[in-house]
């Protein structure tokens, strides 16, 4: 399994290498151990030009995934992209009762779920589904490590 990591961010400092391997348990957890997937993090215009383009929605979000391929064959092959907005993560933690690092968690969770399949928006079922998912893989990997810096 392979985690790229990128950042497009300059003034805040994160730990590449906690979020790489934070998101290879995620991928443990999810039950898609030989998957591989990118993880970028972004600021607010890079993410509102995002949700623009591809969701037809004109503001930053926090958390963005982009699938690769057809779902089904995703085991041993790259899934995708996950994009999180840092500042509006940082900003929404508080209003979640999270610290910055178990809303970036979360959203790490998140957005690697949207790659596997896991869909919130088709219906209330689904969501239900995604949001037991998420909560056992968050407690799995509880404590959160410090991933910014």
């Amino acid at each position: 399994m392979a985690i790229w990591f990128r950042t497009h961010l300059r003034r805040i400092s994160v730990r590449a290498k906690t979020i790489q391997r934070v998101t290879q348990l995620i991928l443990v957890q999810a039950g898609s151990p030989a998957a591989h997937l990118s993880v970028s993090l972004v600021g607010k215009t890079r993410m509102r030009s995002l949700n623009r383009t591809y969701r037809r929605r004109d503001y930053p979000t926090d958390v963005l995934a982009f699938p690769m391929g057809s779902m089904g064959e995703w085991t041993k092959v790259f899934l995708g992209d996950v994009v999180i907005c840092i500042p509006v993560a940082l900003a929404q933690a508080s209003r979640f009762d999270n610290t910055t690092d178990q809303e970036l968690l979360r959203l790490l969770i998140h957005g690697t779920l949207h790659l596997l399949g896991y869909d919130h928006e088709k219906s209330e079922r689904e969501a239900a589904r995604m949001h037991r998912k998420e909560q056992a893989i968050f407690q799995k990997l509880s404590p959160v490590p410090r991933l910014l810096a």
